[in-house]
């Protein structure tokens, strides 16, 4: 029996180790992430957060542990057909410059490995996921660079759901954006998981994205995940160092350089 019909995981890190030199970043993650749930990871910066996500996806290689996705074990061999199954909007955006609009969007329907579509059909899809985000057909010939922060957002995560991933990851999907549209972005991403039933991972420290995106939140702090529940506990979560960082609070056991 494998481990996704055994209990319905859809994203497993156990004893996931990562250190730069003398740095140890991570510290030994466990980590269980069922399929279809919407998972948020806090911490503050430092914390680890993006390098677990890269170690998730197979962009950098953990240093011990074992990281399973979809009931495959990753690994360099595997990590083509892991990827296959994921969509990712990056934080900056990181969309091609020299790339329309449409094109951005079906980067990976028009130089998949496995079945790549035309261009007439692909030019489609990306119309049809750029509706989705809210973005009209006239959006589609223009450039990033003709963009507003907002719109290549919205660019970003019609990208990351173009090829229908079973998985989301969001890096820090608010970043930079303007209250109003932190908000427009944290409801497209709520709407478009319950409607696809992707499992999402979502590493950001806005708590409005928080309680917006999450089904349950994990607190990676000091290499580790200290503390994981429904997003209904946050505000009671019984742990003092999630209620320092869920408050916003300068004093408590997580120490803030410059306050002493």
């Amino acid at each position: 029996m494998t481990e996704r019909t055994r209990d319905d995981i859809m994203i497993r890190a156990e004893g996931v180790t990562r250190a730069f030199g003398r740095k140890r970043v991570l510290r030994g993650v466990d980590l269980a992430i069922r399929r279809g749930e919407s998972r948020v990871i806090i911490g503050g910066s430092g914390s680890g957060k993006s390098v677990l996500v890269k170690c998730l996806i197979g962009l950098i290689p953990a240093d011990g542990g074992r990281i399973v996705i979809d009931g495959i074990p990753l690994s360099r061999a595997t990590r083509p057909e892991v990827m296959r199954r994921v969509g990712m909007l990056f934080q900056g955006g990181a969309l091609f410059d020299s790339l329309p609009v449409w094109e951005n969007v079906a980067f990976r329907l028009l130089r998949g490995e496995d079945e790549r579509i035309d261009r007439a059909r692909a030019r489609e899809i990306a119309i049809e996921k750029l509706a989705r985000v809210g973005l009209g057909p006239e959006t589609a010939d223009l450039y990033p660079a003709e963009l507003s922060g907002g719109m290549q957002k919205r660019v970003g995560l019609a990208r990351a759901i173009a090829h229908a991933p079973s998985i989301i990851f969001f890096d820090e999907p608010t970043t930079g954006l303007d209250p109003i549209m932190a908000g427009v972005i944290n409801r497209l991403i709520r709407s478009i998981v319950g409607e696809t039933g992707a499992t999402a991972v979502t590493i950001t420290h806005d708590m409005v994205s928080v309680r917006t995106i999450a089904d349950r939140v994990s607190m990676l702090h000091e290499g580790v995940i200290r503390w994981t529940g429904p997003v209904a506990q946050l505000d009671e979560p019984g742990d003092p160092y999630v209620t320092q960082f869920v408050r916003g609070a300068p004093e408590g056991p997580i120490h803030v350089e410059g306050t002493g």
